[in-house]
């Protein structure tokens, strides 16, 4: 075997031409192997392109010629300009929210009046038919036999029947039904062109926000419709707010009196889904209440407030419909003066 592999490892030494000797088992302890030394390594050495290094210094001073100094970052300036306020034309009132819209926007709606119109007529015709069958027959053709004064009290009870019929029959005049805040862009039609009854400003000729005042019919006659009108939100004038201010400080007993109204509508809400079979009963209830209701408004016209637009007086009723935000939306647009 030891001849064997002397006789391979001679004829490895023939086999290549380069005078180095291959050690394989053994290595000398003075010459370490390296493999940057090998003459593959050497030649791919060679093959590449020497870079030239550039020289520098390890630890170059500074040039003596005066450095800039780095300005230091400044504070925030807290200065108002002109750019940085808001444009008071765009934010500057409560009504431009409104004007910006596409859309009108439902200020107020009055609950239903039939009742209150209904007895109004029916009370005013009742006086009426009283006064002209008096004044027929007991004044102009008045029976014989009577004294000299009946037929002139009969003519004077007669006017005052008629009076009072129509005073009855004028409750039912200048209702307001509905408030609506409509933008100049929802007055513009489908081909652009401008309502006629939008009101443009005299200034600059921009259009304002208009507000719309639908007023409710004295008659309810079939095929007529109902009176509208066209006015700035400074042509109307509230006696007093719709929403009364809170107090500013609450007792107990009063925050008790409003959480247990709160709750009370909850259970009667409740109690209406629960209970669907008694449910129209008590809907008649509630019609018939507000129908008596309506008749005690006739004589009394409690609820209503006179609204006045420019220059007029219209009724406004308060103790019943919807507002939007409660009424805060409809005092922040009008004026509210009170009456003397």
């Amino acid at each position: 075997m030891s001849a064997f592999s002397r006789g391979c490892l001679l004829r490895h030494q023939c086999a290549y031409s380069s005078p180095r000797t291959i050690h394989i088992f053994f290595q000398p302890i003075n010459s370490p192997r390296f493999f940057t030394t090998t003459s593959l390594l050497q030649a791919k050495k060679q093959s590449r392109s020497p870079s030239p290094k550039t020289q520098t210094s390890p630890r170059s001073k500074p040039s003596t010629a005066p450095a800039t100094k780095s300005p230091l970052p400044s504070k925030p300036s807290f200065t108002l300009t002109k750019t940085s306020l808001p444009s008071t034309t765009a934010y500057g009132t409560y009504a431009s929210t409104f004007a910006q819209k596409s859309h009108s926007t439902l200020l107020y709606e009055a609950p239903s009046h039939t009742a209150f119109i209904a007895s109004n007529w029916g009370t005013a015709l009742f006086c009426y038919s009283w006064a002209v069958f008096n004044y027929w027959g007991n004044y102009l053709y008045a029976p014989t036999g009577l004294s000299e004064w009946v037929p002139p009290a009969y003519l004077s009870v007669s006017v005052l029947m008629a009076g009072g019929g129509t005073y009855l029959a004028l409750n039912s005049a200048n209702i307001i039904r509905s408030i609506t805040a409509i933008p100049p862009k929802a007055s513009t039609g489908g081909d652009g062109a401008l309502d006629p009854r939008v009101v443009k400003n005299g200034t600059g000729g921009e259009e304002e926000l208009q507000i719309e005042i639908i007023l409710r019919k004295m008659f309810p006659i079939p095929f007529f419709p109902a009176r509208k009108l066209y006015v700035k939100p400074e042509d109307i004038i509230l006696p007093q707010q719709l929403a009364p201010p809170l107090p500013t400080t609450l007792t107990r007993g009063e925050l008790r009196e409003i959480q247990l109204e709160k709750e009370r509508r909850k259970q009667e809400l409740e109690y209406d889904r629960s209970h669907l079979l008694t449910s129209p009963f008590r809907h008649m209830n509630r019609a018939f209440f507000n129908a008596f209701r309506g008749i005690r408004r006739t004589w009394s016209r409690e609820g209503f407030v006179k609204a006045e637009v420019k220059g007029k007086v219209y009724k406004l009723d308060i103790h019943g419909g919807w507002a939007l935000d409660g009424g805060k939306a409809l005092d922040r647009l009008v004026k509210v003066r009170p009456r003397l």
